[in-house]
């Protein structure tokens, strides 16, 4: 959000949307870096962390902001379900970490989903994971629309459920359709035969790569309207 008064203003509009609509899904995406490097001023870890997390129902961070919002290490299943953990001490009842690169993956090829949702009534909880396979290329938006599918999901499956689970099927079926839009980029891309230079920072990337790989949304709407899940979700 850039700066400390947005993140008020932010927490002021969900308060008061939350007393009006007690029932509301707000989703939290912390953006605050990846990668190692932070986008935005440190003061705001904090903020996230102690005015923003604990007023949503769920929160959708990077393995990097997981971490400076835990200050939890994630090297495997276990710290990051300790991350997740973390994050249910403050008050918020379902965590995604989107992406997250593990010691026991094979190489960095292979990116994992830690998702955890617990019932704050009863204390009932259950932690997943979901495998998938790192795409190689770069891609602008992924976060966004993956929170937004999130959201989309979530909010319809979470009545059907009488228990715990509508975070794992809604992570399912986030990830079939984000999955298919971007092997739909790639071969956008491909076909373009736009140069892609590897490990270029995310400041210095060509206007023409950063076009290149704009998410191919609208002619994969269907990926939208209709995802069939391709990986699936694992107790943890």
């Amino acid at each position: 959000m850039g700066n400390s008064d947005n993140v008020r203003a932010v927490e002021c509009i969900a308060q008061k949307l939350k007393h009006k609509f007690p029932q509301l899904t707000f989703v939290v995406d912390p953006v605050l870096g990846d990668d190692g490097a932070l986008y935005v001023p440190r003061e705001l870890i904090a903020l996230y962390r102690d005015v923003l997390c604990p007023l949503a129902t769920l929160v959708t961070p990077n393995q990097f902001e997981a971490e400076l919002l835990t200050n939890t290490k994630i090297t495997s299943l276990d710290t990051a379900k300790s991350a997740c953990d973390e994050l249910h001490r403050i008050g918020v009842p379902n965590v995604v970490i989107t992406s997250a690169v593990l010691d026991s993956a094979s190489g960095d090829h292979t990116l994992h989903l830690i998702g955890s949702e617990l019932c704050l009534e009863s204390g009932a909880k259950h932690q997943f994971a979901i495998a998938f396979p790192r795409l190689s290329g770069y891609y602008t938006g992924t976060g966004d629309l993956f929170a937004a599918l999130l959201l989309a999901h979530y909010a319809t499956l979470a009545p059907q459920f009488a228990a715990l689970g509508a975070l794992a099927r809604a992570c399912e079926l986030a990830t079939a359709t984000l999955a298919g839009i971007m092997q739909a980029t790639k071969l956008h891309q491909e076909s373009t035969l736009v140069n892609v230079a590897s490990n270029l920072p995310r400041g210095s990337r060509p206007n023409t790569m950063v076009r290149g790989f704009e998410l191919r949304i609208i002619p994969s709407r269907h990926l939208i309207s209709n995802p069939t899940p391709s990986f699936q979700s694992f107790s943890i």
